[in-house]
């Protein structure tokens, strides 16, 4: 996004974001990015790096969840992996059986220990509180009209949406 508003990457911080231009603006680009790391805070303090899934390819595994209905964090061991491109809603995990889960999940393990190893400690950002200006929602008054979902839902039919099922290629 800072490429394209042509605005200068700061000099002073690590960033560990890469230049994502190419994939909007050519619908044949790929991305750059072998495995995205899914971090959300620190789920039982500061024991935990705050790293609850990972995507490699379609594939994603997550080790810690909590969702629009529940806030309480799950651990999950061994993770729930799904298949995104066959289920995009994450409601029907691959079996930790399958010949499917042991593959995928040995690379996805092997991305996680590589990108943990460059991990460089900071003070988790998230847990130090929220300001309401900075905060990205396209609907702010969302719950009056919601209730039962969560703050900043734009389109409450979606997370009920049911997905799995006989993929169709």
């Amino acid at each position: 996004m800072m490429k394209l508003a042509n605005i200068p990457l700061p000099t002073d911080r690590i960033i560990d974001g890469r230049d994502m231009s190419a994939i909007l603006m050519d619908p044949t680009a790929k991305t750059q990015h072998d495995c995205i790391y899914i971090y959300k805070g620190t789920p039982d303090g500061a024991s935990k790096p705050g790293l609850w899934a990972v995507r490699c390819g379609p594939y994603k595994a997550h080790w810690a969840t909590d969702n629009h209905k529940n806030t309480t964090v799950v651990f999950h061991n061994p993770p729930l992996l799904y298949h995104l491109e066959r289920d995009p809603s994450e409601t029907c995990a691959i079996d930790v059986k399958s010949e499917e889960f042991i593959t995928a999940m040995a690379a996805i393990n092997a991305a996680k220990e590589a990108h943990e190893k460059s991990v460089k400690s900071v003070p988790n950002q998230i847990g130090m509180g929220e300001n309401a200006e900075y905060k990205l929602c396209c609907d702010p008054n969302s719950k009056s009209k919601y209730p039962k979902y969560q703050a900043c839902t734009c389109n409450p039919e979606n997370w009920e949406a049911w997905t799995c099922g006989n993929p169709v290629f």
